[in-house]
């Protein structure tokens, strides 16, 4: 049946089930809370209610700047944003066509023709994203699990897509055209101050500043070749990069922890915040609002060669809030 995905539906739907594995359905029970941002610099806002089944509030132009993105979660399982740039010459429509992939061939048409439902010849499918997932612009966005949640994103002119970053979500993707002229970029000076940088790469994070206890703003910034995300979750014990690292290889195999494993539980890991799929050069920020304990941020974005999630070449970074913070650079 894969072979009748479209890629990025393959590729899109594995991430968006690994997430949820990772973090774990019980955690959502904790209910995190969102955060926002005390000064909003006067920015241009985008509103947008989550609920059941849409993305309602999204204009279906807008003017290229930065902008102030306002999620409203009314999603008992919480939701998520993401804003990309469609390819030239790839409308809406089309991409909604990619998404949904080609229709499933009927058993008349698999028995007329032999060797139908051994799918499509080697190269011509697979798990990998399509080359323009790499090399198109991703403004980021943010996901919460409760009331309202906040980011700012810079966006720039082309025909851009809002959509939750998976295929079968329950919200349809959104058009946006963001008009504009080429290469316009937002206006000097109205950078939010941020108490701490994340700068994604392949394939680690680093920071600089320390995050402590209580509200405070992050700037994300991507300076790989290849897309990249953060999303940010809690332990509720401490727990080591080496046990992340044998959580994730345990989620790769398919297998669980062994009764006497050494290992925390994911199931109980609870979602804090994100910033979703950055391009390279791209920075967007994201208030928080953290507990003393330990935080693991982690990048699920397919990689370029291998299509395999980030987070499977080391990509996570494990930090203590309060107490003995962890230092940074």
């Amino acid at each position: 049946m894969m072979h009748r995905r479209s890629v990025l539906m393959t590729m899109m739907v594995s991430i968006a089930l690994l997430i949820t594995a990772t973090v774990g359905v019980a955690a959502q029970d904790a209910t995190p809370t969102g955060a926002t941002f005390v000064d909003t610099m006067g920015l241009p806002e985008l509103r947008v209610q989550v609920t059941n089944t849409a993305f309602e509030g999204l204009p279906a132009e807008t003017a290229a700047g930065r902008y102030l993105l306002t999620l409203e979660i009314t999603v008992a399982e919480g939701g998520g944003l993401n804003f990309m740039q469609l390819p030239e010459g790839m409308s809406f429509d089309d991409f909604m066509t990619l998404l949904a992939g080609p229709p499933a061939a009927s058993p008349e048409a698999m028995i007329a023709t032999p060797g139908a439902e051994a799918g499509p010849p080697e190269g011509e499918g697979g798990d990998q994203p399509p080359e323009w997932y790499f090399q198109t612009a991703m403004a980021g966005g943010t996901s919460g699990f409760a009331g309202t949640t906040q980011a700012i994103i810079d966006l720039t002119p082309g025909e851009w897509v809002a959509w939750a970053g998976y295929p079968g979500a329950p919200q349809a993707p959104v058009g946006l055209r963001v008009s504009g002229e080429a290469g316009a970029t937002p206006a000097a000076g109205a950078e939010p101050a941020a108490d701490v940088t994340v700068t994604m790469f392949e394939y680690d994070f680093s920071l600089e500043g320390t995050l402590a206890p209580g509200s405070q703003v992050i700037a994300v910034t991507n300076v790989g070749a290849q897309p990249h995300e953060m999303f940010m979750v809690r332990s509720p014990e401490s727990v080591t990069e080496e046990q992340i690292a044998q959580i994730l290889e345990l989620e790769m195999q398919g297998a669980t922890p062994a009764p006497d494993a050494d290992l925390p539980n994911p199931d109980e890991f609870i979602p804090v915040t994100g910033m979703t799929p950055l391009s390279t050069g791209r920075t967007g920020w994201i208030p928080v609002n953290l507990e003393p304990g330990t935080y693991i941020m982690v990048c699920f974005v397919p990689d370029i060669e291998s299509g395999m999630p980030h987070a499977f070449d080391g990509m996570y970074e494990v930090i203590t809030v309060g107490g003995e913070a962890t230092p940074t650079a």
